[in-house]
């Protein structure tokens, strides 16, 4: 994308702003810096004047736009619903064309064209993660046909603190009777992370593969515990078959009797995940899910659903400022902290990450899980 197709695309949009300001104490970044560059009126503010020509991309520029976590809080906060997250994602298509970009989104495409994952590692085993399932014969869950295809995404396949993730839902679908494969090592990257870093024309490839798989495997639907994954298909792929995210599988399994649980006494609170809640609108079935196993008590924090914080993990933040993502990670502990809740329970690979990591380096004692892994504990 270059500067004319921006002022095209997005003009009308950003002019929609009136610097209320009413964005700023929804703004995980800005919450943290206090910069105006950074808040979402600083940069619809910015974009406007590069169009208008008062303003060049710089370096400056580059290090406020790629630090939007991409969580979409402000749009809710915003009386004309700007939508500030997809501007911000079009300004960092324009700075990579212009060459002014983190560098190390050339090491994620490299990545993700040689291996076709987010990890540098060879894309034959994303699978790995079944070491955790005992007794499970090899390649069993690699059908060549099934009804579902679990789509487990690249963070959940290679990252190990997320690696439970795929193994939890496998066994969950496993006792549900649902019947389910996995793409293995022809799964690849659903092409978010490239959307995220500015080059979404790399992404064409993945998803052209990734419905090709889909579509050979005869599926009728595609369930996803990645929101990212899901949002991504959602918004981008349109395939015509059901998506799911795990949750609404699992309230669907609940509701139909194919399993059921046990009780677990524990009061816990939910964190909505930005690309599954805000940005795709699944809010109560994973509350539904924890209301379900008895002794569970949901206790809500301040900022939830729509208003949900983001952790810290979105907008290939992590990747291009730790430290930052870090400190937005604080803030969301803290919040968790002061519901007096015994864990705080998600439904996001990257969220159990962000949070876990921030936790345990803070030495702060927090009890942080994934809905599939109190789920697990919860089955009869």
């Amino acid at each position: 994308m270059n500067i004319v197709q921006l002022r095209k695309l997005f003009y009308e949009e950003v002019a929609k702003c009136n610097r209320c300001g009413f964005c700023l104490p929804s703004c995980p970044i800005y919450c943290v810096q206090k910069v105006e560059s950074a808040s979402p009126r600083g940069m619809n503010a910015i974009t406007r004047a590069v169009i208008e020509g008062d303003l060049a991309w710089s370096p400056e520029i580059e290090k406020s736009i790629f630090s939007c976590l991409g969580c979409g809080a402000c749009t809710v906060a915003c009386f004309p619903s700007l939508k500030t997250k997809d501007v911000v994602f079009q300004d960092r298509e324009c700075l990579f064309h212009e060459g002014i970009y983190p560098k190390i989104v050339d090491r994620l495409t490299g990545y993700i064209a040689e291996n076709h994952n987010i990890s540098d590692e060879g894309n034959e085993e994303r699978g790995d993660w079944q070491e955790f399932l005992k007794d499970l014969p090899k390649g069993s869950l690699e059908k060549d046909r099934a009804e579902v295809v679990y789509f487990v995404g690249c963070v959940s396949s290679f990252f190990p603190m997320a690696q439970k993730i795929p193994a939890n839902m496998t066994q969950i679908m496993k006792r549900g009777g649902v019947d389910f494969t996995i793409l293995g090592g022809e799964e690849w990257c659903c092409g978010y992370p490239l959307i995220g870093a500015g080059v979404p024309e790399k992404t064409k490839a993945l998803m052209d593969h990734n419905l090709e798989k889909v579509k050979g495997a005869g599926a009728k639907k595609i369930v996803f515990t990645c929101p990212s994954c899901y949002h991504t298909w959602k918004t981008f792929y349109k395939p015509d078959v059901e998506i799911l995210s795990s949750s609404e599988l699992l309230q669907h399994l609940l509701l139909e009797h194919l399993i059921s649980f046990k009780e677990i006494n524990a009061t816990v609170t939910y964190h909505d995940p930005c690309d599954l809640g805000r940005n795709t609108g699944v809010f109560e079935p994973p509350r539904e899910v924890l209301k379900a196993i008895p002794g569970i008590r949901l206790v809500e924090l301040p900022n939830n659903r729509q208003m949900s914080m983001c952790c810290g993990g979105g907008g290939n933040l992590e990747m291009v400022d730790p430290e930052l993502s870090g400190r937005v990670a604080q803030i969301k502990i803290e919040e968790i902290l002061k519901t007096g809740a015994d864990m705080v329970v998600s439904s996001c690979q990257q969220c159990l990450r962000t949070i876990s990591t921030r936790a345990r380096r803070q030495k702060i004692d927090l009890v942080v899980k994934d809905l599939t892994d109190l789920v697990i504990e919860a089955l009869i």
